[in-house]
């Protein structure tokens, strides 16, 4: 499919990445000689304006609807507004860094009544590494919730297993937002799932039919999302095949629901992700 925006290819000898102008999306993260490490729904839609449905989508101000107004964007405009390459370098032989930024302006005004700058870093070299970074430049403090909502690609989703939310409560969104706790085995994805972890450690993806396993550690994020939407849901979707749900699954890093960050005038906040691969 055509990809009627604006993006960077960056690439080095390690991997490349793609990252778009529109929301400063991730959206393909290819080490060298290696199977695709992020997710994109053959049915994605590249356009302007529209949310992309893969790879790294940035939740932003605010993670899921809107708590008070249905009729603004569901994840926020983060996602869905032009960004600013800001820089782009490459650091030592093997690592190169970009960085994208996004500041309040009339329209962001209209949603959101709050001022700010915004700033993506993206760093790629074997592993890819994701930092975004709140800044308040108003003269009141602000709240947000927020995810770095990345889609992976894996072989079959019945042969995955998820490590490292053992013992974690939960919120089960799909369950009328009950609290649970996730049992002392990994997570199995056997149908649909949409889970807000209370969680700041490290998950790891262990995919038995790619022969990898995807180890993806966080900064400033209390919430881990895992989702996938299942069979049903899948076909409900317009930009998602009817089967695309056994080749993905979304492990967010996130500030989600009441993890709320609040920023005071002049105070920075950032969450940060980074994934690595290797073989099993």
């Amino acid at each position: 499919m055509a990809i009627n925006f604006p993006y960077l290819d960056i690439s080095n000898c390690n991997a490349s990445v793609r990252v778009a102008q529109n929301g400063a999306q991730v959206f393909g993260f290819d080490r060298v000689g290696e199977a695709p490490v992020l997710w994109i729904s053959p049915k994605a839609v590249y356009e302007k304006g529209k949310p992309l449905r893969g790879g790294i989508p940035i939740c932003w101000p605010w993670f899921g609807p809107h708590p008070t107004d249905s009729e603004k964007p569901r994840h926020g405009f983060a996602r869905l507004m032009p960004w600013e390459l800001e820089e782009f370098s490459e650091a030592q032989k093997g690592v190169t860094v970009s960085s994208f930024k996004l500041t309040h302006n009339e329209e962001t005004l209209k949603l959101w009544p709050y001022k700010f700058d915004l700033t993506l870093t993206v760093e790629v070299s074997k592993s890819l590494d994701i930092t975004l970074t709140t800044k308040n430049t108003g003269d009141e403090p602000f709240e947000i919730t927020q995810s770095l909502h990345a889609y992976f690609l894996i072989g079959d989703i019945s042969e995955i297993e998820i490590q490292g939310l053992e013992g974690h409560d939960y919120i089960d969104l799909t369950n009328g937002n009950q609290v649970k706790t996730q049992g002392d085995e990994p997570l199995l994805i056997t149908g649909e799932t949409d889970r807000v972890y209370r969680h700041q450690g490290s998950c790891t993806l262990v995919d038995n039919r790619l022969g990898r396993a995807i180890r993806i550690d966080k900064t400033g994020s209390n919430s881990t999302v895992v989702w996938n939407p299942w069979e049903e849901k899948a076909k409900d979707l317009p930009d998602f095949p009817d089967d695309g749900y056994k080749n993905m699954v979304c492990i967010e890093t996130a500030n989600a629901l009441d993890d709320k960050v609040v920023v005071e005038p002049g105070q920075e906040y950032t969450i940060g992700k980074r994934i690595q691969v290797a073989a099993l």
